[in-house]
């Protein structure tokens, strides 16, 4: 019976966070600000809850249903001509969003065994979650499309480096900051109720 109702809660959640995700995606200045060159983001939470309450594996599950929309929003909706060049790549769309829900999973529960502190290790996990999502997304495109990118930021290839980083310090770490003190509010009684 217990195994059961863990199961449906898993299935329930995944499911609710799912749907989350989707109208985020889809919906305008529900998941994204529109600030170009970039969108920050603030979906990035979402798949961080699930993987702080999940556990790793359905962070991951939750990071591609994340990736795999954004891949799919670029074609039909893109909000700009660059969403088009840059997300219908599946490396820049999905690979840095599945990676968001791995490094929150795996980084809570390595903090929350070696020292027990839940707190500290939901704040720390969501804070690197966050920044994996954004070093990897502007990391692919340096990679794929740094011509491309540099022409739209109106800048010099040979300075785009210095623009992703600043890019970095500004959206990043305010996006990060937001996963910090957002996701471990909403996941700590997600987690209480999975353990009743």
């Amino acid at each position: 019976m217990y195994q059961r109702n863990r199961k449906a809660y898993r299935i329930s959640i995944l499911g609710i966070l799912s749907a989350i995700i989707l109208v985020q995606n889809f919906v305008p200045l529900l998941g994204y600000i529109p600030i170009p060159p970039l969108n920050p983001t603030i979906i990035h939470i979402t798949v961080i809850i699930a993987a702080l309450t999940l556990g790793t594996k359905d962070g991951m599950i939750i990071g591609g249903v994340w990736g795999v929309s954004r891949l799919i929003k670029a074609f039909i909706a893109p909000a700009s001509p660059l969403d088009l060049l840059l997300f219908t790549n599946p490396i820049i769309s999905i690979v840095p969003r599945i990676l968001v829900g791995f490094v929150a999973g795996y980084v809570f529960h390595l903090i929350k065994k070696k020292n027990g502190k839940e707190s500290i290790g939901m704040i720390i996990s969501s804070i690197l979650a966050s920044l994996t999502n954004t070093i990897l997304v502007l990391f692919f495109i340096y990679i794929f499309y740094k011509d491309d990118y540099a022409m739209a930021l109106n800048v010099d290839v040979s300075s785009l480096a210095k623009a992703l980083g600043a890019i970095v310090l500004t959206n990043g770490i305010a996006e990060a900051v937001a996963a910090g003190i957002i996701a471990p509010i909403v996941a700590r009684p997600l987690k209480r109720f999975k353990s009743n």
